[in-house]
């Protein structure tokens, strides 16, 4: 009988199930393939996560949640001021996107079934940074509607610059959007 994995040996398992969500997308990853990436058997991967694949996903936004939580939202509610708080956090998402070198997990996630859990659960994540840069916004004297379309603008910045990036392997349109969602949350 298998035991459970220790809070390390799970940790490293959604690790590797992040990369490869990340990489390859919801879609294009099969169990096959996450046994191969993990060295684990198909019933040792079921045991790890009876709801199978989906919750194999589930487990890959929650860790997402927590690295944007500490990286990316924390920056946004610490002291300080406002401006160096927002240029924190594009620090910070430069360098979880590797300056745009990396694709977004969201994406990936979110190019399944729109209306499933894990598009639910990738989109939540969205509107709470969406929420936690419009009040960063605000704080430089920004009304509210006009800070959330910031909020909302600069997202859209990065997220499609993560494509362009990707797509034309150049990293110019990643640090040019981050400039621009610079501009247009600190205007």
């Amino acid at each position: 009988m298998a035991h459970p994995p220790t809070l390390d040996a799970r940790h490293q398992l959604v690790v590797k199930l992040y990369e490869l969500f990340r990489q390859r997308g919801y879609e294009g990853v099969s169990i096959g393939d996450i046994s191969d990436a993990t060295g684990l058997g198909r019933s040792s991967l079921y045991h790890h996560f009876p709801g199978g694949k989906e919750a194999m996903a589930e487990a890959v936004i929650a860790f997402t949640r927590d690295a944007l939580e500490a990286k990316v939202l924390a920056p946004l509610r610490a002291s300080g001021d406002s401006l160096a708080r927002i240029d924190t956090m594009l620090a910070a998402v430069t360098d979880l996107y590797a300056s745009g070198s990396v694709p977004c997990v969201l994406a990936a996630l979110l190019s399944t079934n729109a209306d499933g859990p894990l598009a639910q659960g990738a989109a939540q994540i969205l509107v709470d940074w969406t929420a936690e840069l419009a009040a960063a916004v605000e704080q430089l004297g920004v009304p509210p509607e006009d800070a959330r379309r910031r909020a909302r603008a600069a997202l859209a910045l990065v997220q499609g610059a993560l494509v362009m990036t990707r797509a034309l392997r150049d990293p110019v349109a990643f640090h040019d959007a981050i400039e621009a969602a610079r501009q247009t949350l600190e205007q």
